[in-house]
């Protein structure tokens, strides 16, 4: 009896599962650098002709994987800091592995599969957001003098992009609920839209900027999508009665949003004012953009090398007349970018976060719209994905939304 060949399907799915709980639960956290390594083998046993025509004829994928060339490239021009160069290019390492894995999932994710995968990231942010809610109220008055102070409460990971993420997943609550979802009890739909609620008022209680700013343009895009496009205006007028309103109550309501915004007047008022950045976050990172654009001017070309851009961050705010230590890097993706590649990487890696957008089926569809919106939003403030979690949420994202939309004629891409 001839032995058959074994089902692998599924291994992708429980890849992307790993992935996608490894960047939010700490004791995880190596499952995303395995699970990719196991996607990227996967995809060489999996019918490798196949996989690789599709990533060779579909232009989002191959610009994606010239971002990482961009950065492995300008390792050339790179010499004083090669610690830096080598976490620079690991980082990017997903953008050459995750397009081409990806393949392996054209025609295969139906929305079953993709509404469960979202609703595995929403209940694991809700699990985190329950635990620092709970951390938060126990110990509420040294965490308002925190908060301050400028500083925030202690999240699983960078607390700039835990922020994104539980954005995302409130976009993600609001898209499951529209879809009817539920894995097995209908009554979960009815829960979804509970979770959701209550991650609004968490993320106002977390009072990170980028998170709460990258909501509300969601919200902005939510109301001309009803207006001009779904033709309700009625819903449309709800979300921005809601956008003026959830930020009034939460002014008022939640300690923490009036604390951030007292301290965040302070921060900007001796940065405009007194012309001093020392140790506050506000002024330092006007201070790393102002440092990082005039490297970008002093190396138009080919940018100051990605690997040397700390150590000439670092000589520019030595020399400025407060010198910010703890921030000695441009705070937007984009300038980080051309300040480390120059013009030419800039133009690469802007039209690879771009391109997806001028996708017929992908700009149709709310959910990545959002999503979108959510990391490019992010992308001028902070270079988000130069930290490994940054770069597997964005990526593994945007590759999963991308292939379920683009790859799936019967989707409907509402």
């Amino acid at each position: 009896m001839l032995l058959r060949k074994p089902d692998l399907s599924a291994v992708p799915f429980i890849c992307v599962a790993a992935i996608i709980a490894g960047m939010l639960l700490d004791p995880a956290r190596a499952m995303p650098s395995i699970a990719m390594m196991v996607m990227s083998a996967y995809v060489l046993f999996s019918n490798p002709v196949k996989n690789f025509s599709l990533f060779f004829r579909d232009k989002v994928l191959m610009l994606l994987v010239l971002v990482f060339f961009v950065y492995l490239l300008s390792s050339l021009n790179s010499t004083d800091d090669r610690d830096f160069l080598l976490e620079r290019i690991r980082i990017k390492l997903p953008f050459l592995a995750m397009p081409v894995a990806f393949t392996v999932f054209a025609n295969k994710i139906s929305p079953r599969k993709f509404y469960s995968l979202l609703y595995l990231f929403l209940v694991i942010v809700l699990v985190t957001a329950l635990s620092i809610t709970f951390s938060f109220y126990k110990n509420i008055t040294n965490m308002l003098q925190q908060y301050s102070e400028g500083h925030v409460v202690e999240t699983p990971f960078s607390h700039i992009r835990y922020s994104l993420m539980t954005a995302f997943a409130i976009v993600v609550g609001f898209y499951l609920f529209s879809k009817n979802f539920y894995l097995r009890y209908p009554f979960e739909r009815w829960l979804i839209l509970l979770v959701t609620l209550f991650l609004i008022y968490f993320l106002h209680l977390l009072a990170v900027r980028s998170g709460i700013v990258a909501l509300y343009l969601c919200g902005i895009f939510m109301i001309f999508y009803f207006i001009f496009r779904i033709k309700n205006l009625r819903i449309a007028l709800l979300i921005g009665a809601l956008i003026i309103l959830i930020p009034l109550i939460s002014y008022f309501t939640i300690p923490t949003v009036k604390a951030k915004l007292q301290y965040m007047q302070f921060d900007l008022e001796q940065l405009f004012f007194f012309n001093n950045a020392s140790g506050l976050s506000d002024a330092g990172r006007v201070m790393s953009d102002e440092e990082g654009m005039a490297l970008f001017r002093e190396h138009p070309l080919t940018g100051i090398g990605i690997g040397d851009l700390r150590v000439e961050m670092k000589k520019k705010l030595g020399a400025a007349p407060e010198n910010p230590n703890y921030l000695l890097l441009p705070h937007n993706q984009f300038l980080f970018v051309a300040a480390g590649t120059g013009i030419f990487g800039l133009i690469i890696f802007a039209a690879a976060v771009f391109l997806p957008l001028f996708r017929r089926r992908c700009v149709r569809n709310w959910l990545f719209v959002c999503f979108q919106i959510i990391l490019l939003s992010s992308f001028l403030t902070e270079a988000t994905i130069e930290e490994q979690i940054g770069t597997a949420f964005y990526i593994v994202f945007l590759l999963l939304i991308y292939f379920f939309l683009e790859y799936n004629d019967s989707v409907s891409t509402e």
